[in-house]
C-alpha cells in the first residue's frame, strides 16, 4: 500500500513537471520570437509612418527612450534603456511600440459631446522642439503639447518624467473661449496587437488586460474574450466593460513588463473596455463623465501612466492594487512570501542564485522534522513487511478482515502508513509557488548565477545544473531500499532520467533549487540511516522483529 501511493505521488509530481514544462516552451517561443521581432530595427525606424506629416518627438531620460507623435499626441514608442533586448542583443527593450507583432500605444485625448473638432488622440497637435533630454542635476522633465480650434478652444496636454522613476505624469488641460459652453470626455487608453504565434494568453505568464474597480480589485480579461467585443452589436458582453466609480486603472500585461494609466483617485470616471475589428486593436481604458467647460474657463483631467517592469514595489506606490499584475498564479500566498524572503537575502548577498541556494536551504530545513518522521514511520513499515506478507496469506480472500487485521497492527506499532508521503504532498505547493514567482519576477531576468549561468530565468545553456540534479537523484534511490515489486524498481530506476529529460529545458533558476534541495535531500537522509536505521528500531519493535 505505501508503495503504490508512493509511486503514485511520483506520477503526479511528473504530471505536474510535465504541464509546467509544456507551458514554459510555451512561453520561451513567444519569447524568443518577441525579442527576433525587437531586434530587427532601432527606433526611430520601427515606427510605422502611418501619420504623414507629423513629428515624431524624442524624449530622453534616465529609464527611457521615449517617441511621442504629433499626430494625437500619444505615446507611440517607449524603449527600457535599463532592460536589454537579450544577453546576446544589448538594444533596449521596446515596450510600446507601433509595429507588430506585440504592437501597443498609449493614447490619450478629449473628445467633443458633439463629435467635432477636438483634442483627440486623432488630432493635429505642435510641439516646442524635437527633441527633450533629462539632463544631469535634473529630476523631472516637463514635455507639453499644443493644440487650438478656430473657435477659440485650446488644450495642452502635459507629459513630465521623473528621474529613475517609470511613471509618467499626464495632464490634459482644456480652456474654453469660445463664448459658450463647450463639452467634452477625457480619455486614456491602451491599445494593444495580438502577438503572433498564438498569443501569450495560453503560456505560464498572463498576457493581456488588467483593470481595477472599486467593485472588483483586480480582474484580469484575455485577449481572445476582448476579441468577442463587437461594439455594432446591441447584444449585451460581459467583457465589455463600462464601470463607473472614482477609483482604479486599467492596464495591459505581459511577460516582466505592463502599461498602465491611472487617473486622479476621488473623480468620477469609468472603466471601458472594446476590440477594434479593423486594426485587430484590444483596448483597455479610463474616460470621464461628460463636463461642460464654461466660456473663460478651464478642465483638467490629471493622471499617471507606467510603462515598465512588474516590481512589486513600483507599483504598489503607483497605485493600489497594480502589484497584483505580478501574477504568482493560484499559490500567489506562497509565492510572495517566498520572494519577499529571497528579496530579503538578496539585500544580504547581492547574487539572485545564492539567494535561491539560501532559501531552499531555508525550506528544507523547514520540512526537515516532518521528513525525520516521514523516514522513521517508512522504517517501521519496512520492518512490519514480513508480518503484512502473512496477513495477506491468511485474510488474501477477505480484504475487509485483512484491512481490519492491518489496522490492528499499525495501531499496536504506532505506525501510520501515510506518513512517509507526507512530505512529498506538503513539498509540491512549494515546488509549483516556486515555479511561478521565478516565471514572474522581473528582478532575475537576465541576472546571473555563477561562471557559465549568466541568466537564471532562461534553461542551463551547457547542462551541467540537469546533469547533475539526474545523478543525485540516483544517488537518493541507493539510499532507499528497492521496491519488492521488479516493474517498480524499473519504474523508479527511470524516474531520474525523465526528472533530467525534463529539467534540461526548465530555467537555471528553478533546476538551482531542484538541485539543491536534492544535494540536501541526500544529507539528511544518509542522517536519517544511521539515527533510524532498521537495527536501532528492530529493539523498540519487538513484536514486529520476532513474528
Amino acid at each position: 500500500m505505501k508503495i503504490n501511493v508512493r509511486v503514485m505521488l511520483y506520477i503526479i509530481a511528473f504530471g505536474l513537471l510535465f504541464i509546467l514544462w509544456n507551458k514554459w516552451q510555451i512561453a520561451s517561443r513567444e519569447h524568443y520570437l518577441s525579442q527576433e521581432q525587437t531586434q530587427q530595427e532601432s527606433l526611430p525606424e520601427n515606427i510605422q509612418e502611418g501619420n504623414s506629416g507629423s513629428q515624431k518627438v524624442r524624449i530622453k531620460t534616465d529609464v527611457y527612450d521615449v517617441y511621442i507623435d504629433t499626430k494625437g499626441a500619444g505615446i507611440i514608442a517607449a524603449n527600457l534603456l535599463q532592460y536589454p533586448t537579450s544577453l546576446q542583443d544589448e538594444k533596449p527593450l521596446s515596450l510600446i511600440r507601433s509595429d507588430n507583432p506585440n504592437r501597443m500605444q498609449m493614447l490619450s485625448g478629449i473628445a467633443h459631446g458633439d463629435n467635432t473638432n477636438a483634442p483627440s488622440h486623432l488630432a493635429n497637435w505642435t510641439v516646442d522642439k524635437e527633441f527633450y533630454h533629462l539632463k544631469d542635476g535634473e529630476d523631472k522633465l516637463i514635455v507639453p503639447f499644443y493644440w487650438t480650434d478656430a473657435e477659440g478652444v485650446t488644450s495642452v496636454k502635459t507629459f513630465t518624467f521623473k528621474r529613475n522613476s517609470y511613471e509618467i505624469e499626464i495632464s490634459q488641460k482644456v480652456h474654453n473661449e469660445s463664448g459658450s459652453d463647450w463639452v467634452g470626455r477625457a480619455y486614456n487608453q491602451i491599445a494593444f496587437g495580438k502577438p503572433q504565434g498564438g498569443g501569450l494568453s495560453s503560456a505560464a505568464t498572463f498576457t493581456g488586460a488588467a483593470i481595477s474597480t472599486e467593485q472588483k480589485r483586480y480582474e484580469k480579461i484575455k485577449l481572445d474574450d476582448l476579441e468577442s467585443i463587437n461594439p455594432a452589436s446591441k447584444k449585451a458582453n460581459k467583457y465589455q466593460k463600462d464601470i463607473a466609480g472614482k477609483d482604479g486603472w486599467v492596464a495591459m500585461i505581459q511577460h516582466y513588463f505592463i502599461a498602465a494609466f491611472v487617473p486622479e483617485s476621488g473623480k468620477e470616471q469609468r472603466i471601458f473596455t472594446n476590440y477594434n475589428q479593423n486594426t485587430g486593436d484590444h483596448i483597455v481604458g479610463v474616460k470621464t463623465e461628460l463636463f461642460t467647460v464654461e466660456n473663460g474657463a478651464d478642465y483638467e483631467f490629471a493622471g499617471k501612466a507606467y510603462i515598465g517592469p512588474k516590481i512589486v514595489k513600483n507599483l504598489e506606490k503607483t497605485a493600489p492594487y497594480l502589484d497584483k499584475a505580478v501574477d504568482y498564479g493560484w499559490l500567489f500566498i506562497i509565492s510572495e512570501f517566498m520572494f519577499k524572503v529571497m528579496d530579503l537575502i538578496y539585500s544580504l548577498l547581492g547574487n539572485w542564485g545564492w539567494s535561491i541556494v539560501v532559501i531552499t536551504l531555508m525550506i528544507k530545513g523547514l520540512f526537515f522534522m516532518p521528513s525525520a518522521w516521514a523516514y522513521k514511520s517508512m522504517a517501521k513499515m519496512r520492518l512490519l513487511q514480513p508480518e503484512l506478507n502473512r496477513l495477506r496469506e491468511r485474510y488474501g480472500e477477505d480484504r475487509q478482515k485483512m484491512a481490519q487485521e492491518q489496522m490492528k497492527l499499525f495501531r499496536r506499532e504506532q505506525v501510520n502508513p501515510m506518513s512517509g508521503c507526507l512530505p512529498m504532498l506538503l513539498q509540491i505547493p512549494f515546488f509549483i509557488a516556486f515555479y511561478y514567482m521565478l516565471a514572474e519576477s522581473v528582478e532575475l531576468r537576465q541576472s546571473a548565477w555563477i561562471f557559465w549561468i549568466k541568466d537564471l530565468s532562461v534553461m542551463d545553456p551547457y547542462f551541467v545544473l540537469p546533469i547533475i540534479n539526474t545523478a543525485l537523484m540516483f544517488v537518493q534511490q541507493k539510499l532507499n531500499p528497492p521496491p519488492p515489486d521488479p516493474m517498480m524498481q524499473k519504474m523508479m530506476l527511470m524516474m531520474p532520467l525523465i526528472f533530467g529529460m525534463m529539467f534540461a529545458v526548465f530555467p537555471s533558476g528553478l533546476v538551482l533549487y531542484w538541485t539543491v534541495s536534492n544535494a540536501f535531500g541526500i544529507v539528511q537522509q544518509y542522517l536519517m540511516n544511521k539515527h533510524y536505521g532498521e537495527s536501532k528500531l528492530q529493539k523498540k519493535m519487538p513484536k514486529a522483529a520476532n513474528d
